[in-house]
C-alpha cells in the first residue's frame, strides 16, 4: 500500500499542474496591439540657383616635338671635330658646327677643279686674241685684194691694147686670185670662232659647276644644326669613319612643342575650333603635370585638329603647341620635357542661365529627388547640357529655389514624407556656383 502511493503521488502532482497550467492560459487577458508609427527619413537639402556656367574640357597627352629629324651626313670620311654641344641632350644652335670631316682629299678636288677652270678661262682669252688677229688681218688682206683687184683689171684693159704682154696680165689675175683666196681663208676662220667660242664657254660652264660641286662636297664636310634644338641620341664620336647617308645623331627643335589631345564628339561641340580658320589661334589650353609633389601649369594654343576622327575610338585629336618649353624659368614654371605625360584644360563655350548640381545627386536616367514646400519627394528627370567628373550642369527639370535631396534614398515613393536635417522645413544653404569643374568625363 506504501508502495502504490509513492508510485500515485508524484502522477497526482504533475497532473494537477498541467490543469492548473491549462486553467491559466485559457483565463488570460489577450494582447492589445497598438499601430506602429510610419518611420520619417531625415534628408540633407541644397536650394539650387541658375548661373552662368564655363565649359571646361579635359584630356590627356605626350608632350612631343613638332619637328625631329635624323642629322645624316652628305660626305664621307672621318670625324676629326665634334661639337662640346654634340652630346645625348645637348642644346643646340641654328648654323653651329656640331660635327667635321677630314677635308684634305675634298681640298683637293676643288683645287684641281679651279686650275682646270683657270685653263678654260686662258683658252677663252686666247680665243678672243685670235679673232682680234683675224679681224686685223683680213682688213690688210681686203686692201689687198683691193689693189690687186684693180691692177689685174688694168692689165686686161692694156693687153686689150697691146701695151702688156699675156704673161704680165696672168701674173696679175694669179695675184688677184692669192689674195681672194687667202682673204676668204681670214673669212672662214673668224667665222668658226663663235663656235669654238661656244664649246670653250660650255666648257667653262661644266669647270664652273665641277667647281661648285667640289665646293658643295668640301662645305658638306661640317655637318651643322639645321634648326635651334637639342639632340635626343648621339651616334657618332671623334675619330670614326662614316660614309655617305650615315645617322651621325637624332635632334628635334626647341622653339615650341606639341601635344595630341584627344576629345569625343560631345566635348568638340562645346569648343571653337580652329579647323578653317587662318591666323592665330584663340583657343587657350592649359597644361598641367605634377612634378615631387607640386604641381606646375603652362599655357599654350590649340593650333589645329587632324584631318580625320580615329575609326577606333571616334575620337577627335586637337594639336596644342606651347612656345619656348624650356625658357620658363621667369614664371617658376620647369623645363616641358619632350615625353612628358601632361593634363589639358581647354575653356569652352559659356552655358547662361543653367543649374549645377554636385554629381552624387544625380540618380539613373538623369533623375533627382526635389523636397516640395511641404515636405514630399518628387521625382524628377533632368535635361543634362554638361557633365564633368565633379558637377552635373541642368537645362530644363529645375527652377530656381528648388530644393534637391542630398541623401541617397534607394527606396524613394513618389510624395512620400521626409524631414529636413537641422529643423524641419528649412531648407540648407545653396549651392556654390563659383566652383570650376574638374574635368570633362
Amino acid at each position: 500500500m506504501r508502495k502504490l502511493s509513492r508510485i500515485l503521488l508524484p502522477i497526482i502532482v504533475l497532473a494537477a499542474c498541467i490543469a492548473f497550467a491549462f486553467f491559466l492560459i485559457k483565463t488570460a487577458p489577450s494582447p492589445q496591439r497598438k499601430p506602429s508609427k510610419p518611420v520619417v527619413p531625415i534628408v540633407d537639402v541644397l536650394e539650387v540657383k541658375s548661373s552662368d556656367y564655363q565649359v571646361v574640357v579635359t584630356s590627356t597627352g605626350t608632350i612631343k616635338p613638332h619637328i625631329q629629324s635624323d642629322l645624316v651626313s652628305e660626305a664621307a670620311g672621318s670625324v676629326v671635330y665634334v661639337s662640346p654641344h654634340f652630346t645625348n641632350g645637348g642644346f643646340i644652335e641654328q648654323g653651329e658646327v656640331l660635327v667635321r670631316l677630314d677635308q684634305a682629299e675634298y681640298r683637293y678636288a676643288v683645287a684641281n677643279t679651279r686650275a682646270a677652270l683657270s685653263g678654260v678661262k686662258a683658252r677663252l682669252l686666247e680665243l678672243d686674241t685670235t679673232a682680234d688677229n683675224l679681224k686685223k688681218s683680213l682688213a690688210i688682206e681686203a686692201q689687198q685684194l683691193a689693189l690687186a683687184e684693180r691692177e689685174f683689171t688694168r692689165h686686161s684693159k692694156l693687153r686689150k691694147h697691146g701695151t702688156v704682154s699675156q704673161s704680165a696680165r696672168d701674173q696679175s689675175e694669179r695675184e688677184f686670185l692669192l689674195r681672194k683666196s687667202s682673204s676668204q681663208g681670214l673669212k672662214n676662220s673668224l667665222g668658226l670662232i663663235p663656235a669654238q667660242r661656244q664649246i670653250l664657254q660650255a666648257e667653262l660652264q661644266l669647270k664652273q659647276a665641277q667647281l661648285a660641286s667640289a665646293q658643295l662636297d668640301l662645305d658638306r664636310t661640317q655637318i651643322k644644326a639645321p634648326y635651334t634644338g637639342r639632340v635626343l641620341e648621339q651616334r657618332v664620336d671623334l675619330g670614326q669613319s662614316v660614309s655617305k647617308g650615315s645617322v651621325l645623331a637624332a635632334i628635334y627643335a626647341v622653339d615650341y612643342v606639341e601635344v595630341r589631345l584627344p576629345i569625343n564628339d560631345r566635348e568638340a561641340s562645346f569648343l571653337t575650333l580652329p579647323e578653317g580658320q587662318k591666323g592665330e589661334s584663340q583657343l587657350e589650353v592649359i597644361l598641367s603635370v605634377s612634378i615631387a609633389g607640386s604641381d606646375y601649369q603652362w599655357r599654350g594654343r590649340i593650333m589645329r585638329t587632324e584631318g580625320m576622327i580615329d575609326v577606333r575610338t571616334r575620337q577627335l585629336f586637337l594639336i596644342a603647341q606651347v612656345d619656348h618649353p624650356y625658357t620658363h624659368a621667369s614664371d617658376g614654371n620647369p623645363p616641358l620635357m619632350v615625353g612628358q605625360f601632361v593634363e589639358a584644360k581647354i575653356p569652352g563655350r559659356l552655358l547662361q542661365d543653367v543649374i549645377v548640381l554636385p554629381r552624387k545627386v544625380i540618380r539613373a536616367a538623369d533623375e533627382v529627388l526635389v523636397i516640395t514646400p511641404d515636405n514630399r519627394i518628387e521625382r524628377r528627370n533632368l535635361e543634362v547640357a554638361w557633365r564633368d567628373q565633379a558637377s552635373v550642369v541642368v537645362r530644363a527639370g529645375l527652377r530656381a529655389g528648388d530644393r534637391v535631396s542630398l541623401t541617397q534614398l534607394p527606396y524613394a515613393p513618389q510624395g512620400s514624407r521626409v524631414r529636413i536635417s537641422g529643423a524641419a522645413d528649412r531648407p540648407s544653404k545653396a549651392v556654390n556656383r563659383d566652383s570650376k569643374p574638374a574635368g570633362a568625363q
